[in-house]
């Protein structure tokens, strides 16, 4: 008895054509995935920095600072010891809306952010647009609250 193995070529293309489909509908879903975790962990790391600038300030007793910066923050405890962050993708820009003088948010020995206003926020966009906002309250606790819930209070 005679065994075909392999497949016709109709098999293939038809393969070949369910496959792409497949992949352009995956694709799209992916793209904003990653986007949305970019973002995400952007948030997240400036949200912890933020927490550990407050930590420093009422360890070290000092007045600790965060500074947006064109491609990221830094962190200035007074002392000896800086922190400098950088967002790791490049399509990730950030924007304060900071009402303190010098644009920086500044922890003091208590813990307590000085010259907030309500509604005080570093937005986080990706490719211009804002997808994110770490809001600060008026003691200086931040959070973290989506573009879509609104700008913060």
């Amino acid at each position: 008895m005679y065994r075909k193995n392999g497949f016709t070529l109709i098999e293939l293309i038809m393969a070949i054509a369910i496959g792409t489909i497949l992949l352009s509908i995956a694709i799209p879903g992916f793209m904003n995935m990653s986007r949305q975790n970019a973002v995400t962990t952007t948030c997240n790391e400036l949200l912890s920095s933020l927490l550990l600038a407050r930590s420093e300030a009422v360890r070290l007793e000092l007045n600790t600072s965060v500074t947006l910066e064109a491609d990221g923050w830094e962190i200035d405890t007074g002392a000896t010891k800086q922190i400098s962050n950088t967002v790791a993708n490049s399509m990730i820009s950030l924007s304060g809306n900071i009402s303190s003088p010098d644009s920086a948010i500044t922890y003091n020995s208590m813990g307590r952010a000085t010259a907030l206003a309500a509604g005080d926020s570093i937005a986080v966009s990706f490719d211009g647009n804002i997808r994110s906002y770490v809001c600060l309250s008026i003691t200086g606790r931040p959070y973290i609250k989506s573009a879509s819930e609104g700008v913060c209070p």
